[in-house]
């Protein structure tokens, strides 16, 4: 019997193997051209056979060399992240606590929020940029409210702007994640705690929170692997631009390959932006450990 149970138990992991290693196979395969083609000297388009060993010479460049975009480009993508993930997940937060309540129509709602999640990326880049014209519809409702005119396609605005899209078209996930996870947790927690006379903002604080707090890390780590790469909705916006003012991570390693031309810099942007996601994703659940096992 003692047998049959332990031959049982390794079933999931022979169902699962064949999967896990096409995906690390391709994915491993895919780092190791990046990486290779990160330490040598190659024009795009040109043959391999041309390509220079050239060692750890990008990285250098990239980390040193005045005229590199690096730095810059990495304080645009942490402003860009940060903004973007906050808003996003306090709005969606707030937005799935009203949905949670007993309110009439709240799938039609719950529905129409969706809406921008399903719409193309580019498509979004192109409305949004014709919203944030001098002209736009943006524009219309600030001069309304404020009598001024902004002009969004600056470089002080510009970053902002696509931020502003952003969230409009990503606190929808983030919505629907928490509403998922507020319907699913269970209800004794919260009789108990309105029988011991705590008020709504302690329920929220000591219960709602604690309880959904693995749902808000998975929903954080999706959405914040997603906004380091993220790149159409950036690119059909200002491409960019103006100057340097939008160009986050993904748009240096556009900037570098396709138009620069160095497909070494730009693998070595790739590899380095692969390595952030990786670092990053795996302090924020090891934060996230720690501070369940404290608390």
């Amino acid at each position: 019997m003692h047998r049959r149970n332990q031959g049982q138990s390794y079933i999931p992991y022979l169902l699962i193997f064949p999967a896990f290693t096409a995906v690390f196979l391709i994915a491993a395969y895919s780092v190791f051209w990046l990486a290779r083609m990160s330490l040598v000297d190659w024009v795009f388009g040109a043959d391999w056979a041309r390509a220079r060993w050239g060692g750890l010479a990008n990285y250098i460049w990239l980390l040193f060399d005045p005229n590199s975009l690096l730095w810059t480009s990495l304080k645009t993508t942490t402003i860009y992240v940060a903004a973007t993930i906050v808003a996003e997940f306090l709005l969606g937060f707030g937005l799935a606590l009203l949905l949670n309540e007993k309110i009439y129509g709240r799938s039609i709602y719950t529905a129409i929020l969706i809406i921008p999640i399903v719409l193309m990326p580019s498509m979004v880049g192109m409305v949004g940029r014709l919203y944030f014209n001098y002209d736009g519809l943006v524009n219309f409702f600030v001069e309304s409210i404020f009598h001024v005119k902004l002009n969004w396609y600056g470089p002080e605005l510009a970053l902002w702007a696509v931020i502003l899209v952003d969230i409009w078209e990503w606190t929808p996930f983030f919505v629907l994640i928490m509403l998922a996870g507020l319907q699913s947790l269970p209800r004794e927690p919260y009789e108990a705690a309105v029988v011991d006379g705590a008020s709504g903002f302690q329920i929220l604080r000591l219960v709602t929170i604690p309880m959904l707090a693995p749902i808000i890390l998975t929903a954080i780590i999706l959405r914040f692997m997603d906004v380091l790469r993220i790149f159409d909705v950036v690119f059909a916006m200002f491409g960019g631009g103006p100057g340097t003012a939008t160009t986050t991570l993904p748009l240096l390693v556009y900037r570098l390959t396709m138009v620069a031309r160095n497909v070494g810099r730009g693998s070595a942007v790739s590899i380095m932006l692969i390595i952030l996601i990786v670092t990053l994703t795996y302090l924020l659940v090891k934060w996230f450990e720690r501070t369940k096992y404290e608390g």
